[in-house]
């Protein structure tokens, strides 16, 4: 059974190729054979000297945070956002926590499980579209859906924070805002007046089989709301099951990440109303380059993945 995806947004292989900040559009267009406003994009989008410099200075940091973080997340531990020392953004990336520090709410059949190690993001957007009533209308499944948006927009090893705004753009999604690190503020907000959030941290924010001191992989989760005790709820996808965070543990996560797979960050997700999806990725695509240009793929813990998604 054929899926029919729009196919103006198809990945183009000139996505990939390189294009210095240094050199001249021009010049570099000329050499690549591309359209001079495809250059032009790619250059925007690539990391500055600026972000180099944060995300190393994170890799650095992180052993000295260690004991910090571990400490913060054992049992009636817990830190507040509002805490001296809370940060945002790639600078000051913390250790993972002890293992054991995870607590769920269960397997919910509205998280979508990924089928495969590297379709996390194509599991949040189909997540997305389901949770903002845009989902397509094809009758096919989840899992197919899920295929469809990762051979349309991927290469196959990941989801990159574009590609996931096109395949948003593509399920009747926008991106309204998007942040390098936790923005609770503008967070809370689009939560309360309806919308969702894709969120790339690393893995180990909810993989249960990562142990004291390991990292894990850039991972793809979403945002539903927050729960009677503040705490954000997150779809992972990886897992099945939804997952209640602090706002530091969720903020952290994602400077491992940027300290780590030097990418990560957060994107506002709402109802592109009405949009076409060409204008709502072009739209969306501005936003992302915060976010870095690195591939989410999900946790670790493979033997998780199957493919009984319906």
């Amino acid at each position: 059974m054929s899926v029919n995806l729009s196919s103006n947004l198809r990945r183009p292989f000139e996505q990939r190729a390189e294009a210095t900040p240094a050199a001249q559009p021009q010049q570099t267009a000329q050499q690549l054979e591309l359209p001079q406003e495809k250059v032009v994009a790619r250059v925007e989008s690539a990391r500055t000297p600026q972000q180099v410099e944060q995300a190393t200075d994170a890799y650095a940091a992180v052993g000295d945070l260690m004991r910090e973080w571990s400490s913060r997340f054992q049992a009636g531990g817990g830190a507040s956002a509002q805490e001296p020392g809370f940060s945002v953004g790639p600078a000051g990336a913390p250790e993972a926590p002890e293992i054991g520090g995870w607590e769920t709410e269960g397997s919910d059949s509205s998280v979508l499980k990924q089928t495969k190690q590297t379709n996390c993001g194509a599991a949040v957007a189909v997540m997305l579209s389901k949770d903002l009533g845009t989902g397509k209308t094809q009758s096919v499944s989840d899992t197919q859906k899920m295929d469809a948006l990762e051979s349309r927009f991927t290469d196959g090893k990941g989801t990159s924070p574009h590609e996931l705004s096109n395949m948003l753009a593509n399920q009747g999604l926008k991106v309204t805002q998007t942040s390098a690190g936790l923005d609770k503020d503008s967070l809370d907000q689009a939560l309360a007046r309806g919308g969702k959030a894709a969120v790339m941290v690393d893995s180990c924010l909810v993989d249960p089989t990562t142990k004291e001191g390991e990292t894990g992989l850039a991972h793809w989760v979403s945002v539903e709301g927050k729960d009677d005790q503040g705490r954000y709820l997150l779809k992972d996808p990886s897992t099945g099951t939804r997952i209640p965070v602090d706002a530091q543990r969720l903020a952290d996560s994602m400077q491992i990440s940027w300290a780590k797979h030097q990418g990560g960050g957060m994107m506002l997700v709402e109802n592109a109303n009405g949009i076409g999806e060409p204008q709502a990725a072009a739209e969306s695509g501005q936003k992302v380059a915060s976010m870095g240009n690195t591939d989410g793929v999900g946790s670790r813990a493979q033997a998780n993945f199957g493919r009984e998604s319906s």
